[in-house]
């Protein structure tokens, strides 16, 4: 395992976070903890895949990296792994950088996915939208809820519930769902929903939005809700529709 650093509290501030870094290559472990630490996270990193649900219970990450080709565990069953217990945003980072890869990965329950080699500042300005969107969950919602007849999606919980269940959703799922749902009939386009839900420039992945909407139409699918419906606007992008009872 790598050897755990902690950034100086000189060098973090209020918008710092604690962060896990997994991959077994030691180079880029250190080069991502550097960035990050330099960017005022505190930063864990590990080598040995196999640690890493015993150091993510102990250290309580707000954001966990992953790399997605590891021996023993690679990053997919890692994954899959935190979202049977956890809704903390993963961050993918891997040599694997075309489409099919990309895809799989956010479809597991991935928020983001960065190729390698990657630009220091970005690998920063992605890290930092994830938390700031993370906590915006929190610190934005107002105690009130979005109804539609028995589903329902509640702010001060962050949880969307369908009569007697609620659904597994993950952060980015739940405030796209939110966006959504906070204005009926609204055609976002791809671009405003990156601004909106990642605090990304437009245009910058627009498949990002793609995989995570057929994504949360899956899981309202699974739920059987049927008093919505996220529809495609053709050319435009997506909005929520009523359905009458």
């Amino acid at each position: 395992m790598l050897e755990q650093e902690t950034a100086p509290a000189s060098r973090r501030d209020a918008l710092g976070g604690r962060i896990l870094v997994v991959d077994d290559d030691r180079d880029v472990a250190r080069l991502v903890s550097t960035v990050l630490e330099e960017a005022g996270h505190e930063v864990k990193a590990i080598t040995d895949a196999r640690q890493a649900m015993d150091t993510f219970n102990e250290f309580r990450p707000e954001l966990v990296t992953l790399d997605v080709l590891m021996p023993a565990v690679d990053g997919i069953s890692l994954c899959l792994q935190l979202r049977r217990n956890s809704d903390v945003p993963v961050l993918f980072l891997s040599a694997k950088d075309d489409p099919p890869d990309r895809v799989v990965g956010l479809r597991i329950g991935a928020d983001d996915y960065l190729g390698k080699p990657f630009d220091n500042d970005e690998l920063a300005a992605r890290v930092e939208a994830l938390l700031r969107r993370d906590r915006a969950h929190n610190d934005h919602s107002k105690d009130r809820q979005l109804r539609f007849g028995r589903f329902i999606v509640d702010l001060a919980s962050v949880q969307a519930i369908a009569g007697d269940k609620q659904l597994p959703l993950t952060p980015t799922e739940f405030k796209l769902l939110r966006t959504l749902a906070g204005e009926p009939g609204r055609v976002f386009t791809r671009d405003d929903l990156l601004v909106g839900v990642w605090s990304y420039e437009p245009g910058s992945d627009t498949r990002l939005v793609d995989v995570h909407v057929g994504r949360l139409r899956k899981k309202l699918e699974q739920a059987e809700v049927s008093e919505v419906l996220i529809e495609t606007a053709r050319g435009f992008g997506y909005r929520l529709i009523e359905r009458p009872n």
